[in-house]
């Protein structure tokens, strides 16, 4: 199946085929695609719509597409694994492809994009007169690569004819069936010839003789006095000419073109004509400029940004951002090897960094380093790196380097605060602990003085100050236990004993506390392994007390424990309560953390504390709810059967749990 098979095609008036290439556009938003078939529509070509990489590929099986515009952001298959597909598959590894997205103006994002084989990367909203631009350049490259390979059919099959023909006559052929423009010239310079092709982009006819000065007209106004120059030096000093310039088509259009003109010599070495080739270069040139342009913006950007050479790592590229980074200009940085400016490494560890960036393995490295300045000095960097493959050479790496000196700073100062305020709560909480046990020594022996008489006056004060008393005793405690968290200090009480009892024991107590809410128990009739039993009592009133808590119109609160064989035990407490939003339920397990504000009161701590003293015996905890209110909230607890000293931190010699 040739390729021009797979080209629509519309009829002229004079019923000629006129090849039409086919645009693949990929969204999964219908209103994006019906833009983008507006956008392109005056184009005149094929318009394929695909809503997914899955349906685009499909497509792909099936046609030849000149160029693929895609969205990034898509479900399934996104922009860019889609675009890896197409890259792997030889026969649509070289369709241009056109990045469409709003997703992100991060210049790593925009590496991410070119390292999948992007041509370009449009961040909506765009300009749809420069889209419609950018992708009539790769139709019309598509439609010419389709052309010279039909011409280059013809004249492989006009090849095996004209040999039996004379050598003017198989001449003359080949000229005509070049894709190029083409035109020959006698010994003075004075034109003989012109191709087809250049007729026909020039618009003379074949009857119509050419000339230095026919010619000419057709050059650019700014071009022409230097062309006119450089021909008639050329025919003077008889050598080639090879010169860059703009050649008008015959709808008005000028494209810039690669002149070169070789003198054409007999056996005796006499010059005897001269041929002329011009190539057209004009989407090079786009090209080139859209690089020179990119350029520009790393200049502008406050970034150390640096290429460097697969091979020799010598830099060949540094904007002014990299200048000023490292105390140095932009002459003084190329040609330096990048282990220069890479503090950190030695060769051998640098290209192990590079490895799987250059085997295709990761997209691009990020990491923390320094670089070196010129004087010696050292600047904190976090480097974004990664490696642009290219066609016809070995490809460079791109390292965007950002100054994190004042992060590092801010850094610092805010672990020193948390440190200063872990202390400080850690201190406090000891001091509390002593004028607290005397209080509530005192409240009770007071009660104890009054006997029975406490339902009013100052025995009813006196078991509103104790129970208060209790609850601050809780709440030192909580901050105690945070403190020992953060400093690693949280030791277990390791015994044998029946988890099952356990869970009965506290769902009695916490009946008594709270009359609205019905506690039921699903458990089996015994269920041993080796933990902390007050510890993981702890954990379990927390859990309750928040089912509780976070009910505030009653219902059934529920715990259910199962054995999972000889490996763990899943213990799962479930309430018909307000719930926990998606957004919060990664903040509940935070210090201080609360899904609903100071609403329904407490610290934030008691979730944190037991997350601390699960993973301690060597488990997990989690929570999953709807966050719609009466469906409530599940938390799950899952512990070995048996936890190891080595996770406990178990003090052997006195067998009582430290304190901070």
């Amino acid at each position: 199946m040739t390729p021009s098979e797979h080209i629509p095609a519309e009829r002229t008036q004079e019923g000629a085929p006129r090849p039409r290439a086919s645009i693949l556009m990929v969204d999964d938003h219908p209103s994006n695609l019906l833009a983008l078939e507006a956008i392109l529509d005056p184009l005149g070509q094929e318009l394929v719509k695909a809503t997914s990489g899955e349906e685009a590929l499909k497509f792909l099986l099936k046609r030849d597409f000149a160029v693929i515009l895609m969205d990034v952001q898509m479900p399934g298959l996104d922009g860019f694994q889609t675009a890896t597909l197409i890259k792997q598959r030889e026969r649509t590894r070289t369709i241009p492809i056109i990045f469409l997205t709003a997703l992100s103006r991060d210049a790593a994002h925009v590496f991410k994009g070119y390292a999948h084989g992007a041509v370009d990367y449009l961040l909506k909203p765009f300009d749809p007169e420069i889209l419609r631009s950018k992708v009539s350049v790769f139709v019309d490259l598509f439609l010419k690569e389709q052309q010279i390979q039909r011409q280059a059919a013809q004249l492989r099959q006009r090849e095996r004819e004209v040999l039996e023909r004379q050598s003017e006559l198989r001449y003359r052929r080949l000229t005509e069936s070049l894709p190029e423009v083409m035109w020959a010239a006698r010994p003075d310079g004075t034109f003989s010839y012109a191709n087809r092709v250049g007729r026909d982009y020039t618009g003379v006819q074949e009857d119509q003789p050419v000339s230095l000065a026919t010619f000419l007209e057709f050059v650019h106004p700014t071009d022409r006095d230097s062309m006119r120059h450089v021909w008639e030096q050329a025919i003077r000093l008889g050598q080639r000419v090879e010169r860059e310039f703009r050649l008008r088509r015959f709808d008005g259009v000028y494209r810039w073109h690669l002149l070169r003109a070789v003198p054409e010599r007999d056996e005796t070495s006499q010059l005897v004509g001269w041929i002329a080739i011009a190539t057209d270069i004009d989407d090079k040139r786009r090209a080139e400029e859209a690089l020179g342009r990119f350029k520009t913006t790393l200049d502008a950007t406050l970034d150390c940004v640096l290429m460097f050479s697969p091979d020799s790592l010598t830099l060949t590229y540094a904007n002014a951002g990299a200048a000023k980074q490292l105390a140095s200009s932009v002459e003084e940085l190329v040609g330096l090897s990048v282990l220069e400016v890479e503090g950190a490494f030695d060769e051998a560890g640098f290209r192990k960094l590079l490895a799987p960036l250059l085997s295709g393995t990761l997209p691009s490295q990020t990491y923390s380093t320094t670089h070196r300045r010129r004087d010696g000095t050292e600047v904190p960097v976090e480097v974004v790196l990664q490696f642009v493959a290219a066609n016809d050479g070995p490809g460079r790496f791109i390292s965007v380097a950002r100054d994190i000196t004042e992060r590092q700073r801010a850094e610092t100062a805010l672990r020193l605060a948390s440190e200063a305020k872990d202390a400080f709560l850690a201190a406090a909480s000891h001091e509390l602990r002593t004028p607290l046990a005397a209080a509530k020594g005192h409240a009770h022996l007071a009660l104890l003085k009054l006997g029975n008489e406490t339902e009013a006056g100052p025995g009813k004060s006196l078991k509103i100050i104790n129970r208060q008393i209790d609850r601050m005793a809780k709440l030192v405690e909580d901050l105690l236990d945070i403190s020992r968290l953060q400093a690693g200090r949280l030791s277990l009480e390791l015994e044998r004993f029946d988890m099952t009892e356990l869970v009965r024991e506290t769902r009695d107590r916490m009946a008594v506390l709270s009359q609205g809410h019905e506690l039921h128990v699903d458990t089996p009739e015994h269920l041993e392994g080796t933990w902390d039993r007050g510890r993981l009592d702890q954990v379990l009133t927390n859990l309750l007390s928040n089912a509780i808590r976070y009910s505030p119109e009653g219902g059934e609160v529920e715990v259910r424990l199962t054995g999972e064989g000889e490996e763990g035990v899943h213990l799962a407490v479930r309430d018909r309560g307000v719930g926990i939003p998606k957004d919060k339920q990664a903040l509940i397990f935070e210090r201080f953390g609360r899904a609903h504000g100071s609403k329904y009161g407490g610290l934030g701590l008691g979730l944190t504390i037991s997350q601390g003293i699960v993973e301690q015996h060597g488990g997990r905890i989690w929570v999953e709810s709807a966050g719609v209110p009466g469906e409530g909230s599940t938390f799950h607890v899952w512990l070995p059967r048996e936890t190891g000293p080595q996770l406990a931190n178990v003090h052997q010699s006195s067998g009582t749990r430290t304190a901070s």
